[in-house]
């Protein structure tokens, strides 16, 4: 549906001063949901879940400044690293866990996903952050026959025949609706969250 998410470069460079606090809040509220979801993804119970990202994002903090996109590969692979570590420190760690060779530690630790695996969830929960963030930006600007027809067809994933009878519409009109409203969530996306890959 969307392009890859993608983070400004703006974004990436205000990071570096930890009393930006724009940069920062704008950060957080737009990765804190998708570092949440991939850890809840992985196992890990919502109180976990919850310091998963704090510790993501004070590594983050500490760790920007030696951010190189030549060295590092993408913004989107070291934040990978970054949470995918921080998952792996936070199930291993425990004093059931701690150098116990255990195979029960052992399954646990086979049972973390592929790099690549967790690339994917990554990509996925930032653009439903993306889109989440974008949809809050439209809606009021979007007349509201409009917006139902869009939202309980892309989002809940009624039929379009569902959908028109429910609204008391036309198939053609909620296709066209669901189309309009999908054009310019794009759009948004593309406007506000972009452009360096993340």
């Amino acid at each position: 549906m969307m392009q890859d998410p993608e983070t400004r470069p703006s974004l990436i460079g205000q990071l570096h001063d930890p009393a930006s606090h724009d940069a920062w809040a704008e950060f957080v509220g737009l990765y804190q949901p998708v570092v949440y979801r991939v850890a809840r993804g992985r196992g890990l119970q919502h109180a976990d879940a919850e310091d998963i990202a704090q510790d993501v994002f004070a590594t983050v903090g500490r760790k920007v400044g030696e951010f190189d996109l030549g060295r590092c590969g993408s913004f989107r692979g070291w934040l990978l690293k970054i949470t995918r570590d921080q998952v792996v420190n936070k199930l291993t760690r425990g004093p059931r866990d701690v150098g116990s060779g255990d195979s029960e530690v052992q399954a646990m630790l086979g049972e973390q996903p592929a790099r690549s695996e967790t690339l994917t969830l990554l990509r996925v929960e930032h653009q439903r952050a993306l889109l989440a963030r974008a949809a809050e930006r439209l809606r009021g600007s979007i007349s509201p026959p409009i917006w139902d027809a869009f939202w309980i067809t892309a989002v809940e994933g009624i039929s379009i025949a569902e959908a028109a009878e429910r609204l008391g519409k036309t198939e053609g009109s909620v296709r066209v609706a669901r189309c309009r409203v999908l054009a310019r969530l794009r759009k948004e996306v593309q406007d506000h969250d972009c452009p360096f890959s993340l």
